[in-house]
């Protein structure tokens, strides 16, 4: 409320009625003289009482402003760039749609160099340069170029046309728990990437967070980034957008900040993706700011999410940075754990996906994973390597000065807002008709791996299997199923990363495998000879003989409730009565194996298999016959007679051969050359997928069972 006197309206009196005062003619000179000093104390009280209001801000001029409408042709070091639309302006520059020759467009950053006249500005701008295009990840915005004429100043980057997680909140208000897990996935990725470069982006927000044509997430706006010369290092700057900034950063010199700012930054984004709006949000900013100091923050009880949602936002949101999850830790919530979908849909600005009723839990593990596997949230060796390389070879400048010769008078920034908001329609530009064509190659590829995937699915349907009645059991085979499908989806993330496949592949450890089987279900179980040359027999009631070629002895193996499987082990001359009747099987496959049918391989017992094997699952597909074994070893026998075998947790692959020719090498170097070595004939990756869906279905129909119990 102001405080200011009243004023006089129209230059009258507040009181409106006119007082006529009789005035005599000798005192006119008088009178004058009196209007005279009256009107003189006006004009002071009206000045005085102007200078008691409170005076009104000037609206700050947009140095975007000072950008003039680039030329239709901007020619330089031998290309061509032709203007297209204008995607929008932030608080310094304006971003233009600009196509090359070959019809590849892009966001093109426009500064005025009449903005950036100050020595200051001059070393942010290029310290803003240099550090976005030192970032090469698949979540963060692509540095294209930079380059400039007489009046601008433009910054090529990777164009965003599906605009940014604010314009998708703005839409749909509130967003699905599988959606957010998916954002949140690729945004910890790009992260993680630019703090194992040293640099904190420091205005992580959703305003900042981009879709990509396949509506995949990248990080833009890097005006506020930053580089540590070591890990130890704080920076003491006050910058941030008021509903995301830490509270370390608020407390300014008095404490520094690092690279928990951005994990604070997860948090808020989590929170308004799920809740609607910021935690801290707040008309006035001096609020927002009391409350981010405080903490002070609740979930709403009409807007209910998880449990395990809630747990991660507060541990995240701490206070104390060093009690905030590392990127890594944040990864290992139970959170993720659940409903996961492997992309986010074309139509996601407008539709709510039901992602719950389309997933299962071994499809929400492997999108997991495989999400994760492409953001670079995995520590492989290989990936460790290649980003060290990296680094070394695009170690960020610290030293702005000794830098400047290489960019002349370039003084730019990012866009403040890559898409900005109502621009989608402005990309919309005539595509050649090379550019089409590849476009409807590529949706024609797509069109035909879904097909094959389909007709996979559908042709592996199982015809028989062992029914398994104990609980414990199917878990321990649901988990061994995860684990092998998981190790297989890192090897071929490993294979995306790079590397040249090996001239010559390492021969590895052969493992224990089916070489001889016969199904007489129909009567007495599943018989099976190993490698070693032992015999089993897993018989139709759950139980299984195993007897030993090497010694006298055999194994009886029995569900168990607690265990999954208990093993009683015998001497044959000293075998309790009852199982006599199983080792008469047992010695009857036996005998009719050896006459009737040949090993498929020429393994043998080596040193390393210190451990006896049985068979704990047999899956009948129309196409492949699938092996479940207790050292976490799945054997595939397809139709066309060539075997595969996956083991040690989905590293490792062994093939046999129609002619019984067999070797075992690191799947990841098989995935690089594409096929086993010398053997095209094979269709490996092929029957790969049918593994991989096989694996799945098992793991799917494991969880089902458990309901039922």
């Amino acid at each position: 409320m102001s405080l200011a006197p009243l004023q006089t309206v129209n230059d009258k009196q507040l009181n409106s009625r006119t007082i006529h005062t009789p005035i005599k003619k000798n005192n006119l000179v008088s009178e004058n003289k009196e209007n005279y000093h009256n009107s003189n104390n006006k004009r002071v009280d009206n000045n005085f009482n102007q200078k008691q209001q409170p005076p009104q801000k000037r609206k700050k001029e947009k140095l975007s402003s000072l950008c003039k409408t680039p030329p239709s042709l901007i020619k330089t070091r031998g290309r061509n760039y032709h203007r297209g639309h204008s995607l929008g302006e932030g608080g310094f520059a304006r971003c233009f749609q600009m196509k090359d020759d070959s019809g590849k467009i892009f966001a093109a950053k426009t500064v005025a160099k009449i903005s950036i006249k100050s020595e200051k500005t001059r070393k942010k701008l290029l310290s803003e340069i240099q550090i976005h295009k030192s970032m090469r990840h698949p979540n963060i915005v692509q540095f294209i170029d930079c380059f400039e004429d007489d009046v601008n100043v433009y910054i090529l980057l990777e164009i965003c046309p599906n605009g940014s997680l604010m314009d998708l909140l703005k839409k749909r208000k509130v967003l699905t728990e599988p959606e957010v897990r998916f954002f949140t996935t690729q945004i910890c990725g790009a992260i993680k990437y630019m703090h194992s470069r040293r640099v904190i982006h420091r205005d992580l927000k959703l305003g900042n967070i981009f879709f990509d044509k396949n509506f995949n997430l990248k990080v833009g706006d890097f005006g506020l980034a930053a580089t540590l010369g070591n890990d130890r290092e704080r920076k003491y700057t006050i910058c941030g957008t008021p509903n995301y900034i830490a509270p370390e950063v608020l407390m300014g010199k008095h404490a520094g900040h690092s690279y928990e700012v951005d994990i604070w930054s997860i948090g808020v984004m989590m929170y308004a993706l799920l809740i609607g709006k910021p935690p801290f949000q707040s008309r006035d900013v001096n609020t927002i700011y009391e409350r981010i100091k405080c903490r002070d923050f609740s979930f709403p009880s009409d807007k209910p999410i998880s449990g395990e949602a809630k747990l991660l936002i507060q541990d995240i949101l701490s206070i104390d940075p060093l009690e905030r999850p590392s990127i890594k830790e944040i990864m290992d919530y139970l959170w993720f754990r659940n409903c996961f979908p492997l992309s986010t849909r074309d139509d996601v600005m407008t539709t709510i996906p039901a992602y719950e009723n389309e997933l299962d839990q071994a499809e929400s593990v492997m999108n997991f994973r495989y999400c994760m596997d492409m953001c670079g949230l995995l520590d492989y060796t290989a990936y460790n390597e290649r980003k060290q390389n990296m680094a070394q070879n695009n170690t960020i400048n610290n030293d702005i000065e000794d830098d400047r010769s290489k960019y002349h008078s370039i003084t730019t920034v990012l866009p403040s807002s890559l898409s900005p908001n109502g621009t989608r329609s402005k990309y919309r530009e005539v595509i050649d008709i090379e550019t089409q064509r590849r476009f409807n190659e590529l949706a024609r590829q797509s069109r035909i791996r879904k097909a094959q995937q389909e007709s996979i699915k559908k042709n592996l349907v199982p015809t028989s299997t062992n029914v398994i009645k104990s609980e414990i059991s199917l878990r321990i085979l649901a988990s061994e199923c995860h684990l092998t499908l998981n190790g297989i989806l890192e090897a071929e993330a490993q294979k995306k990363m790079g590397g040249l496949p090996q001239a010559r592949l390492p021969k590895i450890k052969h493992p224990m495998i089916v070489t001889k089987w016969v199904d007489y279900s129909n009567k007495h179980g599943f018989s099976y000879q190993l490698s070693t040359e032992d015999i089993g027999v897993l018989f139709n009631n759950g139980c299984t003989v195993l007897r030993l070629a090497d010694a006298e002895e055999f194994w009886y193996i029995s569900y168990d409730n607690k265990e999954g499987w208990i093993a009683s082990h015998y001497l044959l001359s000293e075998r309790p009565r009852e199982l006599n009747r199983y080792l008469e099987v047992v010695d009857f496959f036996a005998t009719y194996m050896k006459a009737n049918l040949s090993r498929v391989s020429t393994f043998g017992r080596e040193e390393y298999h210190k451990d006896d094997v049985f068979l704990r699952r047999y899956t009948r597909f129309k196409p492949v016959v699938m092996f479940e074994l207790s050292d976490g070893t799945f054997q595939f026998n397809f139709k066309d007679h060539h075997k595969l075998a996956v083991s040690d947790g989905g590293k490792l692959v062994t093939y046999i051969s129609p002619s019984h020719e067999s070797f075992t090498y690191p799947l990841v170097e098989v995935l690089k050359l594409g096929n086993i070595p010398n053997y095209p004939e094979c269709k490996f990756m092929e029957k790969l997928t049918m593994i991989k869906e096989g694996l799945k279905q098992k793991s799917a129909i494991v969880r089902v069972e458990q309901s039922e119990i």
